[in-house]
């Protein structure tokens, strides 16, 4: 491993300080719609949805066994339920809820539809990718509350994002993303903001900064099977009074007691994914993600440790070909968020420098 290109590098800094477009082709986009559409996603759902009209939420989909299968937002439409899914393609998604529905709802009338064919999935990242998108959409976008749907036109707009920076994921019908393409570059000139075209990678980089979730950080690990969102540390998606699938097995091991817990980490050079951090000579658990920071100059990541040693700032290492790598737990975020300074009512990326 080495540290990023400069490509990455430029990538990262749009994000953290402009905005970056990235096509999102690793979302999966499903629509449900049907008198039972509503009761299926609640009894997928880990979360209560409490949905009205517009709003989203942050939930998970597990299998049987309590294993994280998706990592979803699950949003009321004027036209039924949006989905969108990081883990499963289309059609594993599809037949993994046609399944749910089946088993707790047989007969009922929900139907399932994947969007890939009709739809791309557009994101928009960034402390002023609020400006991009109203300027694109309309002045409506600046009073989307966080996870909120917004329809304009034929375009779904979805305030979210995962980079720890403001985010708008945009389902875009699949004839009319070049129109819309060429608008976005019109509006951003216009604005004197750089999009600047971002990849996975520097979204995964930009999220781990965060300590957000992402199923790419999911591995097969001796130390816990499978992962579960208690050792995941995602159980504030998690109502333990409500079914689900795997509710029972996450209810079994959450009673039995985790024994690892996923920590987040800096070190001062390259740290494999799937090696083994050490206090002294004790093992005391492996590296579930890691990537090279160009915003701290550091690499960071998350790793699956023994409960006793999953806090801030224990001291860890990893042995590597060139000596051991020093590491450090850490509490997330590890940056200070831009976003968090820009007030969409005070600031533009115009006058940026009033914002911190």
């Amino acid at each position: 491993m080495s540290p990023p290109t400069p490509d990455l590098e430029k990538q990262v800094h749009g994000l953290r300080a402009s905005a970056g477009l990235s096509r999102a082709d690793h979302v999966t986009m499903l629509h449900v719609e049907g008198a039972s559409a509503f009761d299926l996603l609640e009894y997928a759902s880990t979360r209560r949805l409490y949905l009205r009209e517009s709003q989203v939420r942050h939930a998970l989909l597990l299998d049987d066994h309590g294993g994280v299968f998706a990592d979803v937002y699950i949003g009321s439409g004027d036209d039924g339920f949006y989905v969108l899914a990081e883990g499963p393609g289309e059609a594993a998604l599809t037949a993994w809820l046609e399944t749910a529905r089946d088993r707790q709802l047989p007969g009922a009338s929900a139907r399932i539809r994947g969007l890939s064919a009709e739809r791309v999935c557009l994101g928009i990242d960034g402390p002023y990718a609020w400006e991009v998108v109203s300027g694109l959409l309309g002045p409506a976008v600046l009073g989307m509350p966080y996870l909120t749907l917004l329809r304009r036109e034929e375009v779904l707009c979805l305030r979210a994002g995962k980079t720890g920076e403001y985010g708008y994921s945009l389902l875009v019908p699949r004839a009319e993303v070049d129109a819309l393409l060429l608008r976005l570059d019109e509006v951003t000139r216009t604005l004197g903001i750089p999009l600047v075209p971002v990849e996975l990678e520097a979204l995964d980089a930009c999220a781990l900064e965060n300590g957000h979730f992402a199923m790419r950080t999911l591995r097969a690990s001796p130390l816990a099977h499978p992962l579960t969102p208690i050792e995941l540390q995602l159980q504030w998606r998690v109502a333990y009074d409500k079914d689900f699938i795997g509710a029972e097995a996450l209810r079994r091991r959450r009673a039995e007691g985790p024994t690892v817990r996923a920590t987040s980490f800096t070190a001062g050079a390259p740290v494999p994914e799937g090696a083994t951090l050490h206090v002294d000579d004790q093992n005391v658990g492996e590296v579930l993600a890691a990537r090279f920071s160009p915003t701290l100059q550091a690499w960071v990541g998350s790793a699956l440790l023994k409960r006793r040693f999953a806090h801030p700032h224990v001291p860890l290492s990893v042995s590597s070909d060139a000596g051991p790598v020093p590491v450090l737990t850490r509490t997330t975020p590890l940056v200070d968020n831009l976003s968090l300074h820009v007030d969409p009512h005070k600031h533009t990326f115009a006058t940026r420098e009033g914002a911190r």
